[in-house]
């Protein structure tokens, strides 16, 4: 899977002469192109050096010390962001269409009140047994998505790529999430859960290592320039 991103679509509206503030669609874009950054440096760091000479330490952020799982993760992950990627590009017109005011709605007889609907707890456990099984395709993931808010996307490519709070992407991310319908708390609660699986190792160095993502910076491509 080729992990290169593809220059700013022109279909984006950029953003407003004299101002730094990006489009909905162009800052969301320009979020996957650094989440598809880190997923990259992330598989490319942990298939060369594996998980360093702390492996627990590193392993708490994916709530496994499994390297074929944590791949196996990323790769999901970076279909995401594809998929995500994708599905932005081609709605980038309606996303940045300015909001039309709701019209009024004609009063109704009233209705029996509805039961709270209760959503399920994220796990990894299942989720895991079945990637395991079988990486989906890009059609599969592609469907996954076209289906879901943009926001939850979003949070699942956070799960994938072990993203936590200390991460310096969660200021971003996180204001993304809750403006796209995504479950933030959820997502909160499922990252709280993977660390409460890997406990601190006893014998914890003095000095604790950086984490993985300390070595990873991210450099946006060059804007295209057109042909010669």
């Amino acid at each position: 899977m080729s992990a290169a991103v593809s220059a700013p679509d022109p279909t984006t509206q950029p953003a407003p002469a004299g101002t730094d503030k990006p489009s909905r669609a162009g800052g969301l874009l320009d979020l996957v192109r650094k989440l598809v950054s880190y997923g990259t440096f992330l598989a490319a760091t942990l298939t060369q050096h594996g998980r360093g000479n702390h492996p627990a330490i590193q392993g708490r952020l994916f709530g496994t010390t499994n390297v074929t799982l944590i791949l196996a993760r990323i790769a999901r992950g970076l279909l995401r962001a594809a998929a995500l990627e994708a599905r932005l590009r081609r709605s980038a017109a309606r996303l940045d269409a300015p909001l039309r005011p709701l019209a009024p709605r004609a009063p109704s007889a009233a209705a029996e009140p509805r039961a709270p609907r209760r959503r399920a707890r994220l796990s990894d456990t299942d989720d895991d047994a079945a990637l395991l099984a079988h990486m989906p395709t890009p059609e599969e993931i592609a469907a996954e998505v076209r289906h879901k808010p943009i926001g939850q996307v979003i949070a699942d490519i956070v799960r994938d790529l072990g993203i936590v709070p200390a991460h310096p992407l969660w200021q971003e991310l996180t204001p993304a999430i809750l403006c796209e319908s995504g479950r933030h708390a959820a997502l909160v609660i499922n990252l709280m859960d993977r660390l409460d699986r890997m406990p601190i190792p006893e014998h914890w160095p003095d000095q604790r290592p950086p984490y993985v993502w300390a070595a990873w910076s991210y450099s946006p491509e060059p804007a295209a320039t057109g042909p010669p």
